[in-house]
């Protein structure tokens, strides 16, 4: 049996309910009918009261600036005077959340929350960090066995991205003994090639970009010149042989997807604690490259999101949804006087998620792409749909054509909040210069209700092309 979290729901009235959850999810409590948790008539709570993310077996609760506060075994986290509003709780509290463990008593007016938290013993002896060798077995993240790097050196690989390629590249700890001795040091899926990759045979010429999990290499193989993109995703949890491949197989079933517009990956596989991807390499970089006094000429962009659009198109009618789409991952390659347009890291982020990998994403520090989330990845976690990706493409254009976001990310403000109550901002509130048929189709991808959205690629794309057939 895997991991389990279990949240029991009781009140002085004896009403119980059960929620339960074996993969990364969120479970958001108040008076909204978008609550997975709603009690209308309860006035202790707040319309958003608060949040909690479960990746088992891990769980973590953040209040959302409710008015009573959020009391967990008894001490009040959370919570705002009478004459402050939800957003200015959140700034003076400064983002506050707890992390819960087994036996934990959350309690909100009559409503109780007791968490049960299951977690099968696998570790039969101590948890080495994978780069600097010690005994991490009481962090967190080590909990459910397997290769760990330690969250002193994840930071460390988080600031720099020569950190994480040394660890990734040093040949000396392909050859020590792990936990129990279990589990693999380096695994490979779903290859035609007889031997892995030889990255010694490789030079890093440059960092191409750094995410939220890792960062991307370009090399350039020393004797044929062969160029290739390398991308490192590094775990923050601990990756076990079941987990490795779970994740290798998910992307493996994802790169099937066939189209000139979408990046093709090579090999991938796992070593030193780390996820690799060798694909194609575009050599005139991403769309976030190519801003000039941050922002990107309509008639390019046009061109560049009909390609995606093509791309996407074909994807969807394919039941595979991105999750992950931003101007980091829309790259551009030039050759025979030909610039194409291709979507990279199809399908990564969402497995990397779903197989636990990620951490926290909704109430922890991996945020980076909040500006790019739609409001149902936070209510909906794990539901992902065409629309989802609509509305990360509608966003990519907004910030592309003006700078900002559709939502404003202020300062001191809570980016959950924002996602969750803030205003979608019509694109020529930002700049009236835009063309009033490209921005109707960009406000129509960015709206709040994912029903009232594109629902498919290939509607934005027929959208998008009529208007290219007018103005192209």
């Amino acid at each position: 049996m895997g991991s389990k979290v279990t949240i029991d729901v009781s009140n002085t009235q004896g009403r119980k309910r059960i929620f339960s959850y074996e993969d990364h999810d969120t479970f958001m409590v108040g008076r909204m009918n978008d609550c997975h948790l709603c009690i209308e008539d309860d006035t202790y709570l707040s319309r958003h009261h608060f949040i909690m993310e479960v990746n088992p077996p891990h769980a973590r609760l953040q209040d959302l600036g409710s008015l009573n506060g959020t009391y967990v075994n008894g001490k009040k986290v959370g919570g705002r005077d009478v004459t402050e509003t939800p957003e200015e709780a959140l700034s003076r509290y400064k983002f506050p959340w707890v992390d819960l463990k087994d036996g934990d008593v959350i309690s909100t007016g009559d409503t109780t929350f007791r968490m049960i938290i299951q977690s099968p013993d696998r570790v039969t002896g101590p948890i080495r960090c994978q780069k600097c060798g010690r005994d991490v077995s009481n962090e967190s993240g080590a909990a459910r066995g397997g290769t760990y790097i330690c969250e002193s050196c994840q930071k460390s690989a988080e600031s720099s991205p020569f950190e994480l390629l040394q660890q990734f590249l040093d040949e000396n700890r392909l050859n020590r003994p792990l936990v129990a001795g279990r589990i693999s040091n380096t695994s490979r899926l779903g290859f035609t090639q007889n031997e892995a990759m030889n990255f010694s045979d490789w030079d890093v010429v440059r960092v191409l970009g750094v995410g939220v999990f890792g960062a991307s290499y370009h090399i350039v193989h020393r004797s044929t010149k062969k160029q290739a993109a390398l991308k490192l995703m590094l775990p923050r949890t601990a990756a076990g042989k079941d987990v490795q491949e779970s994740f290798l197989r998910d992307t493996q079933v994802v790169q099937k997807i066939k189209h000139h517009n979408i990046n093709e990956v090579f090999e991938s596989g796992y070593r030193n604690g780390i996820f690799y991807f060798v694909m194609d390499y575009c050599n005139v970089g991403n769309l976030e490259s190519l801003r000039r006094g941050g922002k990107v000429q309509t008639t390019f962009l046009v061109l560049s999101m009909l390609q995606v659009l093509e791309a996407l198109t074909t994807a969807h009618n394919e039941g595979y949804i991105h999750r992950g789409i931003k101007p980091q991952n829309i790259l551009l390659n030039s050759a025979d006087n030909n610039l194409t347009t291709r979507i990279s890291d199809f399908g990564l982020t969402r497995s990397f998620i779903r197989n636990g990998l990620s951490g926290m994403t909704v109430t922890g520090s991996a945020v980076g792409s909040y500006p790019y989330t739609p409001r149902e990845q936070v209510v909906d976690f794990r539901v992902a749909r065409p629309e989802t990706d609509i509305w990360a493409l509608g966003a990519t254009m907004y910030n592309l054509l003006t700078g900002e976001f559709p939502r404003n990310f202020m300062h001191g403000k809570d980016p959950l909040d924002v996602i969750l109550n803030g205003d979608i901002i019509p694109i020529r509130q930002r700049d009236p210069s835009i063309p009033l048929d490209i921005a109707e189709i960009i406000d129509h991808a960015v709206r709040n209700d994912p029903s009232e959205r594109y629902q498919h690629a290939g509607e934005m794309l027929s959208a998008l092309k009529r208007v290219w057939k007018k103005t192209g």
